[in-house]
């Protein structure tokens, strides 16, 4: 759990501890009247909205009565996973609370798919890339860039996470600070594709349209089935979170974008190659 983020283990403690309480028999009330607690703690603790502490933990089990050993050690490292600080901890005085929900989502992901239009992808960059796209108005270029590069670093060592990238061909093609910079960018797409948890595909011109194919968009998965899948969404206007449970108005749902991500997958796009880079390098010049 060393790279989970605080918040995803927080709440994902409080779905075990609530199972663990209905399952043992006991009420909220019951809890209260044991263990001299406010009825409010007890509800803001199953809803994941405060932490616990790990001597709060063994007195809830102990009157639960769990004495299963290897669940007692899990749920200790699930406390002690919530109140740890993200590694993002650094930059966050000046992250939006936006992105530093993103990067808890990307962090704690089993399964990232992120398809991009016109641009190469952040977990994708090269940092001479990163850098003529990150604006150095604020005086903070370097820190966000170096932020870039650390998620990546993290994101293509940690072969828990499975990544699938699909790129239309525009993103390949539209010249970002210099020819040289696009080549050797093209290049690292190539060598990250040899990563064995790391797929990137493109989407050649000739295909066509295809669903989805203006908007940007991440799918974020998670290996516990309680998670829901999330989705977040890049337009003009800004940037969107989705979750199943919280669609918009007009009932778009991550799984949509899911489905629609498998069929450009399977029926547009083609896995990026060599050929494939030389025939966009070629037409630089």
């Amino acid at each position: 759990m060393a790279d989970q983020d605080p918040q995803f283990a927080k709440r994902r403690l409080s779905r075990r501890l609530r199972a663990i309480r209905e399952a043992a028999g006991k009420t909220q009330k019951d809890v209260v009247d044991e263990l001299v607690w406010s009825i409010s703690k007890v509800i803001r603790m199953e809803a994941g909205e405060v932490g616990i502490s790990v001597t709060d933990l063994r007195a809830l089990l102990q009157f639960y009565e769990v004495t299963d050993q290897e669940q007692v050690n899990e749920l200790t490292e699930m406390v002690l996973a919530s109140r740890k600080q993200p590694w993002w901890g650094r930059y966050s005085r000046t992250m939006t609370s936006g992105f530093s929900s993103y990067l808890g989502y990307e962090t704690s992901a089993a399964i990232i798919r992120n398809f991009e239009s016109s641009l190469i992808p952040g977990l994708l960059q090269t940092r001479e890339y990163a850098q003529v796209l990150i604006s150095d108005s604020d005086g903070m270029q370097d820190q966000w860039v170096n932020l870039r590069m650390e998620r990546q670093k993290r994101a293509h060592s940690n072969d828990k996470i499975q990544m699938f990238f699909i790129l239309d061909e525009a993103a390949m093609r539209r010249i970002v600070g210099s020819e040289a910079v696009m080549r050797a960018q093209l290049e690292r797409l190539l060598e990250l594709n040899e990563l064995p948890h790391l797929n990137i595909m493109v989407v050649p011109f000739a295909r066509g349209i295809y669903p989805r194919f203006r908007s940007p968009y991440v799918i974020f998965e998670f290996a516990d089935a309680n998670d829901d899948i999330v989705a977040y969404l890049e337009n003009p206007d800004g940037s969107l979170i989705l979750s199943e449970k919280a669609p918009m108005a007009d009932q778009r749902k991550p799984s949509s974008y899911l489905q629609d991500f498998w069929i450009v997958e399977g029926e547009y796009a083609e896995k990026i190659s060599p050929e494939f880079v030389s025939k966009v390098t070629a037409t630089y010049r």
